[in-house]
């Protein structure tokens, strides 16, 4: 079979396709021909740079993982009630851009997101609603009609937590983002303010669009300059949560700008944490997902897919910042 991974750390261009026998399952485990697949930002983990942020550094060659969507081909034993071209939505923690997959029962979404999305918006739901959810609800703990910026707005997850925010109740939603046709897609999908990030005044019009009293809830995964500015962004009781270094730079933090008399809170999130420490909270944030699916309220939004032969030139285009919404991969030849 057919699957990507790379045998050293670098850009894009180190992702390569390898020919490699089909895995068997073991107990526990599934064996599924892969229609569609995740691809999640794992820029810092391919250059080799893991250990700036916790993550642990592994041996070549690495398959990258992520959720997958696809049919039933074998089960390990132990599993008797999932058969032979049964759908199913799952994690798998390596080899995920493949032309077959394994994975484990307690990582199977028990009820797929909709029978009215695509298999390229179903698996493009799990990592970056979950970590949309979380970072609203479990983090930030957004109660109804607290304003919120959220930054890279238009993108995996960004677009998402703007749906997110509006269903559950959010008040003013502040939204940014890098340009013109990212700001619109954001507004479409219920921000209320939009703004553009590149303009060095971005602070100020977040600001002004409070009328200066600050924002209850920053989501942030850019780090750098952006965290430090935003932190001074913070209303009152106002709860900042990072969950990513997008920007490349770890950004230092001075408690005086925490203003710690305003009771102002720093947070960080890690979907891979979360679901090692609380894995109840990890079904609890899917039940979620799926309820605001069925009512509408939530939709990942699908711009680009790509083969598994343009896994480098997708990571590219994520890395580029080049895209909005979500980009998968889509196995052609998938049945």
């Amino acid at each position: 079979m057919k699957i990507v991974s790379y045998h050293a750390p670098g850009g894009p261009e180190v992702l390569q396709i390898d020919e490699l026998p089909i895995p068997q399952p073991e107990e526990g485990q599934i064996l599924l021909k892969v229609q569609t697949a995740d691809i999640a930002f794992i820029a810092a983990q391919r250059r080799g740079s893991t250990t700036d942020i916790g993550w642990r550094r592994e041996s070549f060659p690495v398959a990258p993982g992520g959720f997958v969507y696809g049919t039933v081909v074998q089960v390990g034993p132990g599993i008797s009630h999932l058969h032979k071209g049964e759908p199913l939505l799952a994690y798998a923690p390596s080899g995920a851009y493949a032309e077959y997959a394994l994975v484990s029962l307690d990582t199977v979404y028990q009820h797929l997101p909709s029978d009215n999305l695509s298999a390229e918006e179903i698996v493009a739901l799990p990592s970056s609603g979950e970590t949309a959810y979380h970072v609203l609800t479990t983090s930030a703990r957004l109660q109804p009609g607290e304003s919120v910026l959220i930054h890279a707005a238009a993108g995996g997850v960004g677009h998402l937590a703007v749906q997110l925010a509006r269903a559950l109740g959010a008040g003013q939603i502040i939204a940014t983002a890098s340009s013109t046709a990212k700001l619109d897609f954001a507004r479409s999908l219920g921000a209320d303010t939009v703004i553009n990030y590149s303009e060095t005044d971005w602070d100020k019009q977040v600001l002004r669009a409070t009328q200066e009293r600050g924002v209850d809830v920053i989501l942030e995964m850019v780090g750098g300059e952006v965290l430090t500015r935003s932190l001074k962004l913070l209303a009152p009781s106002g709860r900042l949560v990072t969950y990513g270094i997008a920007g490349g730079n770890l950004a230092p933090i001075q408690l005086d700008v925490m203003a710690l008399s305003a009771n102002k809170q720093l947070m960080g999130f890690s979907w891979f944490a979360l679901n090692t420490q609380h894995p109840e909270r990890i079904e609890e944030g899917r039940r979620a997902l799926l309820f605001h699916v069925k009512q509408g309220q939530l939709r990942p939004v699908v711009t680009r897919t790509f083969s598994l032969a343009e896994t480098a030139e997708a990571h590219q285009a994520l890395e580029s910042r080049a895209t909005y919404g979500k980009i998968v991969l889509r196995l052609t030849n998938a049945q």
